[in-house]
């Protein structure tokens, strides 16, 4: 028999599996479709990760940090639309994972997901699910931003049950590492190889080359949607793994954090965005508050206080045209881009003036151009709060901000006053101030939503919260280490 009870043989599956290998195999030579070859090849792996992530949750954590860091260079090189499909099927699925296992084990704690973020996220989803009541609203342009909708809530609500031990957090992180030094590269191959065919046409399509291919510089975006994303992560990687450097016990884990820290600053001056250099700044800045380390402390602001100084009042470096780009971020007067932009802000404050729930939502910024033509969307946007202004509305904005600048003060408040492990503290520290860095510079550039960003945020954020939690399970290890090594001793 091919079925046994409720369970399907081996035998059979994998009969069934090379059938629809054979038959997509057939589709493809008949109909030139090599997609679609790949598709099913990798139909496989899909299912080994269904079921892992069903014996253990966190495996499906990992499958959607990864497939939300590469999401971006599979849309591309692929052509294909309507991808973002498959994140939402993720989440659900996701999401459903998470119900049946804390039904069979027992072992999702669900009070974790009562938190500022999650609950915060629940209410951001009713405010902009109203949104198809705004009277300007489109539903086209609605739909297409539904993953704004979900994301804090279920994705939090899914993170923090899960994200609940260290060992959970170094493994994450060393994803991140290993995905931070791919994006580098890549942006180093650009570089020295030039752009390929398909970022030729995206730069040329898109009308990104005004942006990105400028008098005298090249801004670098590797697999990212553009220079600013790319330049923002890297300012985030080199926070994160720059401050953990500093805590990490691990002498071989701290020389590799310090390499990753130095390349991915490196990366951030290649991408040539000014706000990105924001995100270690206001790293270093609230690490001088969260540190409670008077020599840190001082270390620290010295270190600001030098960065502010060449950047601001030198010309030190002037004849490298990634320093010259940087150095116009500390006088914003003097540039032309952001007296535009400046300009752009009145008008948008003139117009949303009487509507305190915006445009609606998805109708921020000139790509929205094709949902209509009106203000919105035929004024540069410029940045990711601007953008929320645009869609949802001064009170969206300070919705959104309130949900946000919580969890994040929460987090610190944590690290502060609960963590007494000082390694978890001193990584948890590196996850608070890059995202503080992250939002400091979003409102400069719209990268904020976007892949990989967007979800990387919610699930850093969710191991803050975890903080506390965490924190506990490794006191209570050492103190089982020490009372079973007091018992051997006495044995001895």
């Amino acid at each position: 028999m091919g079925i046994k009870g409720n369970t399907i043989s081996p035998l059979v599956a994998t009969l069934s599996i090379f059938g629809l290998g054979l038959g997509a195999v057939a589709y493809s030579i008949l109909f030139g479709a090599w997609d679609v070859i790949t598709y099913v090849c990798l139909i496989p792996f899909f299912l080994i990760i269904l079921v892992q992530s069903f014996r253990n949750p966190f495996v499906g954590i990992c499958f959607l940090f990864v497939f939300n860091y590469f999401f971006i260079p599979w849309y591309r090189y692929t052509l294909r639309t309507g991808l973002s499909v498959w994140y939402d099927i993720a989440v659900v699925v996701m999401f459903v994972i998470l119900l049946v296992y804390s039904g069979k084990q027992g072992s999702i704690s669900w009070r974790r997901g009562g938190n500022i973020l999650t609950i915060g996220g629940l209410i951001w989803a009713i405010y902009t699910i109203a949104e198809i009541a705004n009277p300007t609203a489109v539903t086209e342009a609605w739909i297409y931003s539904r993953t704004n909708i979900y994301n804090t809530c279920i994705v939090s609500l899914i993170c923090v049950s899960i994200m609940t031990s260290y060992k959970r957090i170094r493994i994450i992180m060393l994803m991140l590492s290993i995905f931070t030094l791919i994006a580098i590269a890549k942006a180093i191959y650009q570089k020295y190889a030039g752009f390929d065919n398909i970022e030729m046409e995206m730069l040329i399509e898109t009308e990104m080359y005004k942006t990105h291919l400028l008098a005298g510089l090249t801004r670098y975006f590797s697999f990212f949607t553009d220079a600013g994303n790319f330049g923002s992560n890297m300012g985030f990687a080199s926070i994160l793994f720059g401050i953990s450097a500093i805590f990490i016990k691990e002498k071989t884990m701290k020389i590799y954090y310090i390499i990753v820290t130095i390349f991915a600053i490196y990366a951030l001056f290649i991408s040539g965005t000014r706000g990105a250099l924001f995100v270690p700044i206001g790293g270093v800045i609230l690490f001088t508050f969260l540190s409670k380390k008077p020599k840190l402390m001082g270390t620290t602001a010295f270190f600001g206080l030098c960065t502010y100084i060449f950047f601001a009042h030198t010309y030190i470096g002037e004849s490298n045209v990634s320093i010259s780009r940087m150095r116009t971020a500390f006088k914003p007067t003097e540039d032309a881009s952001f007296n535009v932009r400046k300009e752009n802000k009145k008008k948008l404050a003139e117009y949303l003036k009487y509507k305190p729930f915006g445009e609606g939502l998805g109708l921020g910024g000139v790509e929205a151009s094709k949902y209509g033509n009106r203000l919105t969307t035929t004024t540069p946007h410029d940045s990711f709060y601007v953008k929320t202004w645009m869609e949802t509305g001064i009170v969206g904005l300070i919705l959104f901000l309130t949900i946000y600048l919580s969890t994040l003060l929460r987090g610190c408040y944590l690290i502060m006053f609960r963590i007494k492990n000082e390694e978890l503290r001193g990584i948890l520290t590196a996850i608070a101030c890059g995202i503080f860095g992250l939002m400091i510079s979003a409102y400069g550039n719209a990268f904020f939503g976007q892949s990989p960003t967007g979800f990387m945020v919610i699930l850093f954020l969710s191991v803050l919260l975890n903080g506390s939690y965490i924190d506990q399970q490794l006191t209570e290890n050492i103190n089982i280490e020490r009372e079973t090594s007091n018992i051997n001793n006495s044995k001895h």
